[in-house]
């Protein structure tokens, strides 16, 4: 296994009371912190058709607040990283990238940004200590030797909702076929939290869900997981708004949607289908 590192922070645009006391506290959690003020319009422009030095971090820390964003995504650099020009001449590279506001900030939006989690400020610190130790871990896992499957074994399968008589109802329906063995999370970050201790093959996820969507822990997991990347059903009331356009970190990816209200054997052969690619 990966040995214990503290994260790299980039805090971007946070400033005042509100940036010392959050990078007094990731200080005081064993990460490293670099601070950045937000680039300008101007800027960027002058430093994308120019000379720039990269500086490579592992999470984002984005106050979306301080400007109209000017997150680069999937940027000819690889799907799984987002870059950030800054006042000082530097494009910033991080792996994840957390989202803090102060007001409401769309789906779409973070999407755009690429953003993981948002943070609407003020918010508790304890928040953003779970989250940077979830993705630690996360950006640390390493493979596991017994989390592949054989003929003779269970299929792992997470199912994630937020509406925990749902999820509950599906548990039981899966445990009710043979070859499952079932575990339940109730919003995204508790589900990445047992694919790191359980290692599913695949994630039935809701998409509108407290902490992490299902968009975020798919994203979270396409950076953590590649080398075993589980399959993905997305259950949403809105197919037609959610489908997965231009999200350039699902190429390659086994996902299949399923339509709420749905049958259960509509799920079942979603779950087959990605279980088999």
């Amino acid at each position: 296994m990966h040995q214990w590192r503290p994260l790299r922070i980039l805090c971007v645009g946070l400033q005042d009371n509100v940036g010392r006391v959050v990078t007094t506290n990731i200080q005081c959690w064993g990460h490293e912190v670099i601070g950045f003020p937000i680039a300008r319009t101007m800027e960027v422009e002058r430093e994308a058709n120019g000379a720039f030095s990269v500086l490579e971090g592992d999470i984002l820390l984005y106050d979306v607040d301080a400007s109209i964003p000017f997150l680069r995504r999937e940027d000819g650099i690889s799907p799984s990283r987002q870059s950030i020009f800054v006042a000082s001449g530097q494009r910033l590279q991080a792996s994840l990238t957390i989202a803090l506001s102060s007001r409401s900030v769309s789906r779409s939006m973070l999407e755009q940004i690429g953003a993981v989690a948002l943070l609407q400020m003020p918010f508790e610190m304890g928040h953003l200590q779970r989250y940077l130790s979830v993705l630690q871990r996360l950006l640390l896992a390493a493979p596991r030797q017994d989390s592949g499957i054989t003929e003779h074994e269970k299929v792992r399968v997470l199912v994630v909702d937020d509406d925990i008589n749902l999820a509950h109802a599906i548990q039981q329906c899966l445990l009710y076929e043979s070859g499952y063995e079932v575990e339940v999370a109730y919003n995204g970050l508790e589900a990445l939290e047992q694919w790191l201790d359980w290692y599913p093959e695949c994630i039935v996820t809701d998409l509108i869900m407290p902490w992490m969507n299902g968009y975020q822990v798919m994203r979270c997991l396409a950076v953590g997981a590649e080398h075993m990347m589980p399959g993905f059903v997305v259950m949403s009331a809105l197919p037609s708004l959610e489908g997965p356009r231009d999200r350039l970190y699902l190429e390659g990816k086994s996902v299949a949607y399923v339509d709420k209200p749905f049958h259960v054997e509509h799920l079942l052969h979603a779950i087959k289908q990605v279980c088999a690619e």
